[in-house]
């Protein structure tokens, strides 16, 4: 075979190959919060979901979407390929189990107490041991505290669920994002001046991710990883977070204090 024929040959190939690729669908799977998902009953939310799928129209990459308990969610894209996930803490811990495509948000973590709790003091993270403490199971707080050897931790489905248990003194803490508290208020009408941080966990106070599941397709990897700095260039991302930027900015302020 001469050369101008290998070429071709390897074109047809390549073109082939890149679309075979593209007819792969994606799964695209994520917990339902109100950073996730936006009701019909509430304003605003749902920013996570509505950047992502702007993003992966661009692309020309097929995919499929679902809303699952975020155990499930984390699991499944430990185990299969071609799987974006999201919103996914990074953490050292977690840093060579995927593949991370950009970060969506910077976030905050810190335990949190209602104000009326004058018992409660927490000033190392070892203080926390002796309360008990509602989290979100397989989220990367259940992670890290379970890595410190906390031992009366409550695993639920959401961080609303921890509020409410927190209310209803069923739990002394529990740990969550300054902008993912100030969400929940909102949306469920609650009076979030009753809660009060007592201590920030700054070693997974990183940011909220996309990833993708570890062998996923290379050109895949790639196709997002374009896309993604396009919507940072072009100030969509900004646009689509505006909102809860500022949020958590202002809270940054006030819990900082």
């Amino acid at each position: 075979m001469n050369l101008p024929n290998q070429i071709l040959l390897g074109f047809i190939l390549g073109l082939v190959t890149a679309q075979n690729i593209f007819a792969e669908s994606i799964q695209v799977i994520s917990e339902k919060t109100p950073f996730t998902s936006n009701e019909e009953s509430t304003i605003g939310g749902g920013e996570a979901t509505a950047f992502v799928r702007k993003l992966l129209d661009t692309t020309n990459l097929k995919y499929e979407f679902s809303y699952q308990p975020w155990k499930r969610a984390y699991n499944f894209a430990l185990r299969e390929k071609n799987i974006l996930i999201y919103p996914l803490a990074r953490s050292h811990t977690r840093e060579d189990l995927f593949v991370w495509v950009g970060e969506l948000i910077p976030v905050n973590y810190y335990l949190v107490k209602l104000k009326s709790r004058d018992d409660i003091k927490v000033d190392a993270l070892a203080d926390a041991k002796k309360y008990r403490i509602g989290l979100v199971n397989f989220h990367v707080t259940h992670e890290y505290l379970t890595k410190n050897n906390f031992h009366d931790l409550q695993p639920v489905n959401s961080n609303l669920q921890n509020l409410r248990k927190a209310q209803l003194d069923r739990i002394d803490l529990f740990p969550i994002s300054d902008g993912g508290l100030l969400q929940l208020c909102k949306r469920h009408k609650l009076d979030c001046d009753q809660f009060e941080p007592v201590f920030k966990l700054t070693a997974i106070s990183n940011g909220l991710y996309l990833a993708f599941s570890k062998n996923t397709n290379q050109v895949i990897l790639d196709q997002l990883d374009r896309g993604f700095k396009q919507m940072i260039a072009s100030g969509a991302h900004r646009e689509i977070f505006q909102e809860r930027l500022a949020d958590i900015e202002r809270y940054d302020q006030i819990w900082s204090k």
